[in-house]
């Protein structure tokens, strides 16, 4: 996967945000590149700026699709820049609700010309730890995954601000695209290994009910082709159906355009480690083709809740952690959580599983959080680090938690 490539420094690791808004764990860790420059007899340390990056992600994800590299644009940077202020002085306000955070009000503080032409345009991530973790969730839905894909674009703005806790506002504007290139594009790619497990938090949510799901499977044609007659079929290794939601051009899930991409959501989250093939049929301006391919999705990383570092170093990636719990209690009246760990030098105040109560209901009927004190849990998740604080396992199934014997 190309958030594993970044492979050079584990640098900075801050919180996870809410929602991404449109235009948006699964989920994965931010590596920063740290390059050791010889002054005359001194060697000093020195980071890349959060956009480069960036741009390095958005290109690594486009290289697996077998897309060319993009450039950061200064002009486009700007704008983005200035809007990522505007969601910073209007954070918490009704400004920043939903699709909201796109239209910049005039009378409001940060508002510019150039600001409210990138917020219009661009993926917004409202309250992210870093800019690769919004590259990631973008990547995770059929809405924002789709302008990062396309073959003809060339230019790209960043813009980023940060929140008193350390997470980013953040923005991705995209430029023109030449509309040329090798269509349609297939993502995840075909052959392409450690694919993610879930669908993002994404606004819009295509997903009925505003529920969850798995990876997104997208084949994209140009935005404004006609693709009719859709039909596809997702099969795991064993040659068993895979149960999915479609949302194509002719049957979008939402009020918002799918722009020539057709996507199949899987209704659970992905298998670890598990083969899968996908076949879509569709007529692309009048001719009726077939696309079939396969990928493999990420093995899960095990982990001990006691292990501060390994946690941290799984910030974003799809684990599987083992814990006993010492504290169970409602975090609000629709989420239990149950707290599992803690760290010893300062990372994170607590590490906790954070289970839906229709969830809850499924796993303990009508027994209180308290009542798991002591026992060890083995959860199915992707660490998140919320406010600099807190680290958390949101689940979104019952098979993501078990209850399972001491280590002895």
């Amino acid at each position: 996967m190309p958030w594993l490539t970044n492979a050079i420094a584990r640098a900075v690791v801050n919180a996870w945000g809410p929602r991404p808004s449109y235009s948006e764990r699964m989920p994965r860790p931010w590596l920063v590149a740290v390059v050791a420059l010889l002054v005359l007899v001194t060697h000093t340390a020195v980071a890349a700026p959060p956009e480069a990056g960036a741009l390095e992600r958005v290109n690594a994800y486009r290289a697996a699709a077998g897309l060319g590299a993009v450039r950061i644009d200064a002009a486009l940077s700007k704008g983005c820049m200035e809007h990522a202020q505007y969601m910073l002085k209007n954070a918490g306000t009704d400004a920043m609700v939903g699709l909201e955070a796109h239209k910049q009000r005039p009378d409001l503080p940060g508002a510019t010309p150039a600001g409210a032409k990138c917020g219009k345009a661009a993926d917004l991530f409202p309250g992210v730890a870093d800019l690769g973790l919004a590259i990631d969730g973008w990547m995770a839905g059929i809405y924002h995954r789709r302008p990062m894909l396309d073959p003809g674009l060339k230019t790209i703005g960043i813009g980023y601000a940060a929140l008193p806790d350390g997470s980013l506002m953040a923005a991705l504007m995209f430029g023109e695209s030449t509309k040329l290139g090798a269509w349609p594009v297939r993502y995840p790619a075909a052959d392409q290994t450690t694919v993610p497990l879930e669908y993002g938090n994404e606004i819009p949510n295509p997903i009925p009910g505003q529920g969850t799901g798995g990876y997104p499977i997208t084949l994209q044609f140009p935005a404004f082709d006609e693709v009719t007659g859709v039909r596809a079929a997702l099969v795991d290794a064993a040659g068993a159906k895979v149960p999915f939601h479609l949302s194509d051009p002719e049957h979008p899930a939402t009020s918002f355009g799918q722009y020539g991409v057709v996507s199949v959501i899987p209704k659970r989250a992905l298998a670890p480690d598990q083969r899968y093939t996908i076949r879509i049929e569709a007529t692309w301006k009048g001719t009726a083709k077939t696309w079939s391919w396969s990928f493999r999705t990420i093995a899960l990383r095990r982990l001990d809740a006691n292990d501060d570092a390994a946690m941290v170093g799984a910030i974003g990636v799809p684990s599987l952690v083992r814990g006993t719990v010492s504290y169970g209690g409602m975090m609000n009246t629709a989420t239990v959580f149950l707290q599992i760990g803690a760290s010893k030098d300062g990372r994170y105040q607590m590490l906790s599983v954070l289970i839906p109560i229709a969830v809850w209901k499924q796993l303990a009927g009508k027994a209180a959080p308290g009542s798991f004190k002591g026992k060890t849990l083995e959860v199915q998740a992707t660490p998140q680090l919320v406010q600099q604080k807190y680290l958390n396992l949101t689940i979104a199934e019952q098979a993501q938690l078990r209850v399972v014997a001491p280590a002895r």
